[in-house]
């Protein structure tokens, strides 16, 4: 069954309506309504994990203020297409005693996984078990590599300080060698003038 925009509208202002009526529940409806999307256009089982995964999150804060009955029936609210026809399907079952009445979100959770997740895609326990191991050791990893970066940066830092001590180092030692030659070069021409000197002294007392 396929719903255009003016079908959902026609049912979400006959759920509005008929829900508003039940135990004074307009602010959860308003609050569901204005944040849970339909769903039933699209029941691939990406689509529907989606949806679902939006939808529990947004309805575990509301379990502390609201019957499950209630916020059961604001949820199912928003089916359309063939999730509307499926779930009308199984309340006539449930008239009829043929199957078991859902109570609460998380059994409305439990049923549909079952009927809008093929085989194919479901994991088993040992398979949700590895996964978690996985993901444990990617957080391990990302750790690590966290650390890791902050001892290259510590490296990093004491490294620029050795070598700027290093080059310090040079410096004053290029500026001492420097100053040596002066004063070897100053002690050289003292040297030679004296030289000089004396070689002047000695020839006025030849003469």
């Amino acid at each position: 069954m396929s719903f255009s925009f003016s079908n959902r509208m026609h049912i979400d202002r006959h759920n509005s309506v008929h829900l508003g009526r039940h135990n004074g529940s307009h602010e959860l409806h308003q609050t569901i309504h204005s944040d849970i999307p339909f769903f039933g256009e699209d029941i691939g089982p990406i689509s529907f994990k989606d949806w679902m995964w939006d939808t529990e999150k947004l309805v575990q804060p509301l379990f502390s203020k609201y019957s499950h009955i209630d916020i059961l029936r604001h949820v199912t609210s928003r089916f359309v297409g063939r999730a509307f026809d499926w779930w009308q399907e199984r309340q006539y079952l449930v008239k009829k005693g043929r199957t078991s009445c859902i109570n609460t979100f998380y059994e409305l959770k439990t049923c549909m996984w079952k009927h809008f997740i093929p085989p194919s895609f479901r994991i088993t326990k040992a398979q949700q078990v590895r996964i978690e191991d996985f993901i444990d050791i990617g957080d391990a990893f990302i750790q690590n590599i966290d650390k890791f970066s902050r001892l290259e940066k510590d490296f990093k830092h004491n490294l620029d300080l050795l070598l700027s001590e290093q080059r310090k180092r040079e410096k004053y030692k290029r500026e001492q060698a420097k100053h040596q030659k002066l004063r070897e070069f100053e002690k050289k021409r003292e040297k030679e003038a004296l030289e000089k000197l004396c070689a002047k002294r000695e020839k006025k007392r030849d003469k």
